[in-house]
């Protein structure tokens, strides 16, 4: 599908999600004075800036295909090479360099303006970006602050070479033209790896008195470049000799004390056939493509599900990290796809995908089916799935999961709780094929039930084989939850008991053989027998998906927090951070792991955070979770800490030695950022999720009166409501009807939920490990039906103020079968069972 055919017609605003800066009733704009890195942009393209200064460092093109304008020769300096020169003149003064130094200015995730003043100036930039057309709009606005009228000139440099995606290879051999209507700068490139792109630079504002289209090719590095200063001469490069391109205009205004001069570009990239007619449409509605990007993040912001807690932090982050999964997402071969930031990596990863649609299951359904389809539809013919799909020289590449990659495994447990939310059959049974797949080639790696990998922890570089926590915990909690989309499906029933041994085995063998008693953690192990002493945030999920006893899961938060927590910053990924002391002996490709406390190498990234919040969770320190999520993950909390920012970042540099780069934030607008965000908001305050089951779990933290939420489970819409106080369920009220359980059950229907903190009323169903088809108590009689292959084992506990007399399973007593314990008077009844039939009966009378 191209572009053309597809994403310039009026069907196609479907497709097109926005940003935002007309507020509405609710408005996300941070103000910001300190130090920061910033991206921003739309579906085509995204641009990158350091320091606070408005000049650019990178612009990100998607369409026609990826490429980039990026002088950058070290990614680690990347902050120090432009491709945007400003540069003002005054009167008789000389000409300034006004692009490089920082500005105050006001972001939300799809626009950023800049503001800076002095005695004789005030200076504005913004960057908006259109809803439907792959183009930017820029706007740059001077102000005369002197007491008397003065020719003011306005000089603005954007060099056009661009690097191409993936091989990132320098493409500067261009030809140039200029058109009259909206005095435009083209830039053709006959490169098919380039996939032959135009770059338009185009203006809306103020006419250019002159205009040159010769770059310079040199990096900025701390030195002006503007070639040929202000003596501009208009100058094309033909087609027969091309050259090294670049959009350079001159503007000159008088300007009387008080007035402006605004000049308007609109940037963008395109097929050499499309860029006049896309630009003719710009200059004429580029402020109805601004507000409607804008309007459309905002709907999907305030429309698309909701969570309050009525704490400033936790909702402010809730509005900005939705306005996040709304607009990154990018064009790639005729479609929009959800992508990491909106700058680097211009990739569709899977990994990205599916983690933060383990958030969006909760509120965004369709999104959800969207990716898990496109993520097949990529599959090979073997049915393995992609880890990475993107265009390289020429052509679009897919990198296939190998069977030590952890995407089998998200996989498999965002499409089964994909289908506990959506009750959509009907794909899983589409997407079951590769999720077998995906489950054979993992279990490859399985030795005496431990998962052995290449990769160190959860990331994709290193290279020396061994037994490894991460991937042994990813295979437990997949097996079950493949065990569970099997259950649904009516497939291999057979081989669910044994599938399931197996996820218990692994169980056993992660803590027996991994868990170090003295170091109270789980380990590594690398392929010679040597125990890998590194502290991983792979370890941390464990106490999450409940495959350590209490204890355990008290003693693995207590070491993380001791080996890996920076309380200002939060968790590092390793500890001791000492990668680039094993570079040979890990199979690093140089220093990709980057420095001490860098990157991989002790950086401190987002799901470390969350890991480590569900983890404080798992040990039943609620309060704990709360207090770190809103110190460490709401913006807020992140703009509060050292070297703080506005951002939901990738990864913090955790030096605390180097206070200049303690807490320096990296891609600040990172997808998965934004949905572990959301995902631990559901988490620590209103659900559990089992391989078989979508829960409350509610708790309200110091001050919390009330938390409120949308859900969508079992395929139906609802809007739940938390109050009270206490450690249990007061009461749960289904559509204004009370009932008994905390489970919501195949036969409700959808609408409101108000759940209760508080002593116990009635008894009612905590957790259970099956699907929970209906539940009643009448008459002192609580009775359920649960839903499970036969063989199954099961747990499921009871929550009372009553004593229980007696506890009946498919009609048959089961006296000593069940566990009691009275917790001051509220009493939890264990009942372990193996289900029989294919729906089973408990019965309880108190």
């Amino acid at each position: 599908m191209k572009l053309k055919q597809c994403c310039f017609t009026a069907a196609a605003t479907l497709f097109l999600l926005s940003s935002l800066c007309f507020p509405q009733k609710m408005s996300l704009p941070v103000n910001y004075k300190g130090d920061a890195q910033i991206e921003v942009g739309n579906q085509f393209i995204g641009i990158e800036m350091h320091h606070s200064s408005p000049a650019l460092e990178r612009i990100s093109l998607y369409y026609p295909a990826a490429n980039s304008i990026d002088q950058s020769t070290d990614y680690w300096r990347r902050d120090t090479t432009h491709v945007l020169s400003l540069g003002l003149k005054i009167g008789d003064g000389k000409r300034e360099e006004i692009g490089f130094q920082p500005y105050e200015f006001s972001l939300t995730p799809y626009s950023v303006s800049f503001r800076k003043s002095d005695k004789d100036k005030i200076v504005e930039a913004s960057y908006r970006f259109a809803s439907s057309r792959p183009a930017m709009v820029v706007s740059y606005t001077i102000m005369n602050k002197t007491s008397s009228s003065q020719p003011f000139e306005f000089d603005t440099h954007l060099e056009t070479s661009v690097r191409t995606s993936h091989s990132f290879k320098l493409k500067d051999s261009a030809w140039t033209e200029f058109e009259t209507e909206g005095s435009a700068i083209y830039t053709n490139f006959d490169d098919p790896q380039t996939q032959n792109v135009q770059i338009f630079v185009a203006n809306a504002g103020e006419v250019p008195v002159s205009y040159y289209s010769r770059g310079n090719r040199r990096a900025f590095e701390g030195e002006l470049w503007v070639s040929g200063g202000l003596d501009i001469k208009e100058k094309l490069i033909p087609k027969s000799n091309p050259g090294s391109p670049a959009a350079k205009f001159l503007y000159r205004k008088t300007l009387a004390p008080g007035e402006k001069m605004t000049v308007i570009q609109i940037i963008g990239s395109c097929r050499q056939n499309e860029g006049r007619a896309i630009v003719s449409y710009m200059l004429s509605n580029y402020k109805k493509e601004i507000a409607d990007f804008e309007k459309n993040v905002l709907d999907y912001v305030t429309g698309k599900g909701s969570f309050k807690t009525g704490d400033a932090y936790f909702d402010r982050s809730y509005n900005w990290a939705k306005a996040v999964l709304s607009v990154n997402r990018h064009y790639i071969d005729g479609t929009i796809r959800p992508m990491p930031c909106p700058a680097e990596y211009n990739f569709y990863f899977s990994h990205d995908v599916f983690l933060t649609d383990l958030a969006a299951v909760n509120f965004d359904l369709e999104r959800v089916k969207s990716d898990l389809e496109f993520t097949v539809s990529l599959a090979g013919r073997d049915l393995i799935i992609p880890h990475a799909y993107y265009w390289k020289d020429s052509a679009y590449v897919t990198e296939f999961a190998t069977p030590d990659n952890w995407n089998h495994f998200w996989f498999i447990v965002l499409s089964a709780s994909y289908l506990r939310h959506s009750e959509d059959t009907l794909l899983l049974r589409n997407l079951y094929p590769y999720l077998s797949k995906s489950l054979s080639e993992t279990m490859k790696n399985r030795k005496e039930d431990i998962m052995w990998a290449y990769r160190p922890d959860w990331w994709d570089i290193g290279h020396n084989y061994g037994p490894r926590a991460f991937m042994t915990i990813m295979a437990a909690k997949a097996l079950k939850d493949y065990v569970y989309i099997s259950s649904r499906l009516g497939e291999n029933l057979e081989d669910l008991p044994e599938l399931e041994q197996q996820s218990e085995k692994m169980k056993e063998q992660l803590n027996a053989r991994l868990w170090d008693d003295s170091l109270k953690y789980l380990i590594n192990y690398f392929e010679d027998g040597s125990e890998d002493k590194h502290y991983y945030i792979g370890s941390l999920p464990a106490a999450d998906f409940n495959l350590l006893s209490p204890e355990r899961k008290t003693e693995l938060v207590r070491t993380a927090e001791e080996k890996l927590l920076d309380k200002k910053l939060g968790i590092y990924t390793v500890y001791p951070m000492d990668f680039h002391k094993l570079i040979e002996y890990l199979k690093f490709a140089g220093n990709e792991a980057g420095d001490p406390f860098l990157y991989i190498n002790g950086g401190i990234w987002s799901q470390g955070n969350a890991f480590f919040a569900l983890a404080l969770k798992a040990a039943g320190r609620r309060q704990d979770a709360v207090d770190f999520v809103r110190r460490i993950m709401t913006l807020d909390g992140i703009m509060a800490g050292p070297n703080g920012q506005p951002a939901m970042y990738e990864y913090r540099n955790g030096n605390n030695k180097d206070p200049l780069v303690y807490g320096k934030v990296d891609k600040p607008q990172f997808m998965w950022a934004a949905g572990w965000y959301i995902y631990s908001l559901y988490n620590l305050f209103g659900i559990d999720e089992n391989e078989w089951n979508v829960s409350f779990n509610p708790f309200l933290g110091k001050g919390q009166k009330t938390v409120s939420f949308s859900l969508n489970a079992l395929g139906k819409l609802f809007n739940v409501t938390l109050s009270g106080k206490g450690n249990y369920i007061k009461s749960i009220a289904y559509n204004g009807r009370n009932y008994p359980s905390a489970l919501i059950p195949e036969d409700m229907q959808e609408g409101k939920i108000a759940v209760t903190l508080g002593s116990p009323g009635a008894p009612y169903i905590e957790r259970t490990d099956a699907r929970l088809v209906s539940c009643s108590y009448k008459g002192k009689t609580l009775i359920a039906e649960l839903s499970a292959f036969p063989g199954h084992k099961n747990e499921t506990r009871i929550i009372s103020p009553l004593k229980p007399k007696s506890v009946l399973l498919n009609g048959k007593l089961q006296d000593g079968n069940y566990k009691t314990e009275n917790h001051n008077g509220i009493y939890e009844i264990l009942i372990p069972f193996t289900h029989d039939k294919g729906i089973d009966k408990i019965q309880v009378d108190f």
